[in-house]
């Protein structure tokens, strides 16, 4: 994990778990709009879930949201308008593919273990790894 996908966790974490008890499962984030005089927007999807104790949830949900980071380590929520309202994407998906879903924007920069474990036990690493050659 790079420093700017280091500083995105930390910003998720802080905003969506200030608790301890939500869970990532994996984490992707592409570049999707670039302007000269505006810091890019980066597109972040998310897989989520709770956890109690060492225990977790055998479901997720997952959403899309965006944020804009520049090279000076500022990095803040944007386009919430887009899907900080509403339900999200994925709600209540068993954890075996969140893995898949979440590869559908780009290759993760975070899987949890659970979610790998989850994810090889489904054989949805194995279809996840063969649309992304084709």
């Amino acid at each position: 994990m790079n420093k700017e996908q280091e500083r995105l966790v930390s910003l998720l974490e802080s905003t969506f778990n200030p608790e301890g008890d939500i869970h990532f499962l994996a984490i992707a984030e592409k570049q999707i709009q670039i302007h000269e005089k505006e810091r890019p927007v980066h597109q972040v999807r998310v897989a989520l879930t709770f956890k109690e104790g060492e225990t977790v949830n055998p479901y997720y949900d997952g959403t899309d949201l965006f944020v804009t980071m520049d090279d000076k380590d500022n990095i803040q929520f944007t386009l919430e308008k887009e899907w900080a309202d509403g339900p999200p994407a994925i709600e209540g998906s068993p954890i075996e593919f969140a893995l898949s879903w979440v590869s559908e924007l780009t290759e993760p920069f975070y899987i949890s273990p659970e979610a790998l474990a989850a994810a090889i036990n489904s054989d949805n690493v194995l279809r996840c790894r063969q649309e992304d050659l084709r």
